[in-house]
């Protein structure tokens, strides 16, 4: 049985789409990382998926051996050095104690959550569970069943089909056989699977056209709309790809070995994705790590961390998931920094997404946010992410502090004031930090700062409204009794 012991003891050393793209459920809080025009949210996720098991094809349950199993357990008991992400049961299968949530102060799923299992003549491939003895379901026939891999529960998380992933699965280790030792980052993903994947793999053509039309729209977001190297309106290389993609969405393009359309699409894509900014020979590809492209498929992956039973609690298997998801970095171009960034936008989102009854996710999101404080100086493309996330949620928690009689009321309300209070203070004093920074670089070192503080505009703000609100109230009564005296 492979373990996979994480190596830090906190959040961050894991180095660890409602309106247009306001996908946080919420009217009130503003998408911050723009529209990928002609994909829509379950297109960014589906590439999110393929770009994850392409990552990780070489870990346990991805393709290499001895696959990882969870039996999450709310009984087991920390260790004794507090710094063990997953303990082991008597029968030598892994039960999850999860080092991020306890960083994160994020509680575990109420109730003890049954085991997550497979049962032994599931479609999905067959997996060793190191020897010990799968669970007997009661039912009818007693069907063997053992437990889910990393793999597996990431796939069951992101609602990928059985068949969908069966079909990644074999193309991927059919075309990349031998070449284990290829990094990730040297393979165009989409390309790779338009060359090797057949109509006759999908159950009608309808199916194989829309699926090939996913592939030719993310390749078109990656490499034209949202490149991360500047790219020339006229590039040869891109009329051609245009040129292509354009006859793709009126039918599939042929992909068989002599056809001209694909290799004209090979040419195209090959030529863009291995440009290098400074003109040398460049290491790796660039496809998928172009901005926002990148920051929509990291969230995409991000939002698989919450239990689709609860989906206001975070699954004990966290750690390992996000161990996996490191993987995808250098594809999508993301570092601790943004990934710290994304993340704490993921907690905040749910929170909203879920109707703001559990004040852990904003408190694990205050968590996060606290240690981006601490960071050193920001880069230029880290600030491009960085930025309209502390806009969306300053933005987000002002319009509630500005009139706080009227919106914290009832249990609860003081926790989440301040709770609310020190997300406000805290982007905004991210915001003066970044914006101090820029004025030093710029030479001319002034910052605006406003005369009064935060609080003190809170306090008036909401002072004035509850006044206004009492007045009104009072002149409506007035009105009423003057028109039953007459």
């Amino acid at each position: 049985m492979a373990h996979h012991h994480p190596s830090a003891s906190s959040f961050s050393d894991f180095t660890i789409s409602v309106g247009h793209d306001s996908e946080a459920g919420d009217a009130d809080v503003e998408w911050p990382f723009g529209r990928i025009d002609a994909v829509d949210r379950g297109e960014l996720r589906e590439t999110a998926y393929e770009i994850f098991f392409a990552s990780c094809r070489s870990s346990p349950g991805f393709g290499g051996r001895n696959p990882l199993s969870f039996y999450p357990s709310n009984h087991h008991q920390p260790s004794p050095e507090g710094g063990n992400t997953a303990a082991t049961s008597g029968t030598g299968i892994m039960v999850v104690n999860s080092r991020i949530k306890r960083a994160l102060g994020l509680r575990t799923r109420r109730g003890s959550p049954p085991m997550r299992v497979m049962s032994a003549h599931s479609s999905s491939p067959v997996v060793s569970v190191g020897g010990a003895a799968g669970a007997s379901s009661p039912g009818a026939g007693r069907l063997k069943q053992r437990p889910m891999t990393s793999a597996e529960i990431m796939r069951q998380q992101m609602g990928v089909t059985e068949q969908s992933d069966n079909r990644l699965r074999k193309t991927i280790m059919r075309t990349l056989v031998g070449q284990a030792a290829k990094r990730a980052e040297t393979i165009i993903l989409p390309l790779e699977l338009l060359r090797h994947l057949k109509p006759s793999e999908f159950s009608d053509a309808q199916e194989y056209h829309q699926w090939q039309r996913r592939q030719l729209k993310i390749l078109e977001a990656g490499l034209l709309h949202h490149p991360s190297i500047p790219l020339d309106r006229l590039n040869s290389s891109a009329l051609r790809l245009r040129e292509v993609i354009r006859s793709g969405e009126l039918k599939p393009i042929d992909n068989s070995k002599n056809s001209e359309s694909l290799k004209a699409l090979c040419n195209a894509v090959v030529s863009l994705a291995w440009r290098n900014s400074n003109g040398s020979p460049a290491e790796a590809c660039h496809w998928a790590d172009g901005f926002p492209l990148n920051i929509h498929l990291y969230i995409s992956l991000l939002r698989s961390i919450f239990d689709l039973r609860d989906e206001t609690v975070v699954l004990e298997e966290v750690d390992e998931l996000i161990e996996l998801m490191k993987k995808t970095w250098i594809t999508l171009g993301i570092n601790k920094m943004t990934h710290n960034v994304c993340l704490a936008w993921t907690m905040f989102e749910q929170y909203v997404k879920t109707g703001q009854i559990e004040q852990d996710l904003l408190g694990a999101s205050l968590i996060i946010l606290g240690e981006i404080a601490t960071e050193a100086k920001k880069e230029a493309e880290f600030l491009k992410v960085l930025s309209p996330v502390m806009s969306s949620m300053l933005a987000w928690a002002e319009r509630k502090l500005l009139d706080y009689h009227t919106v914290f009321r009832g249990k609860c309300s003081v926790a989440l004031m301040e709770k609310v209070l020190s997300l406000a203070l805290t982007t905004a004093k991210i915001m003066n930090d970044d914006q101090r920074n820029s004025a030093d670089e710029d030479g001319n070192g002034e910052v605006i700062n406003s005369a009064v503080s935060p609080i003190e505009r809170y306090i008036k703000s909401s002072l004035k409204s509850a006044f206004t609100k009492v007045r009104h109230s009072i002149k409506l009564i007035t009105r009423i009794n003057t028109k039953n005296i007459f």
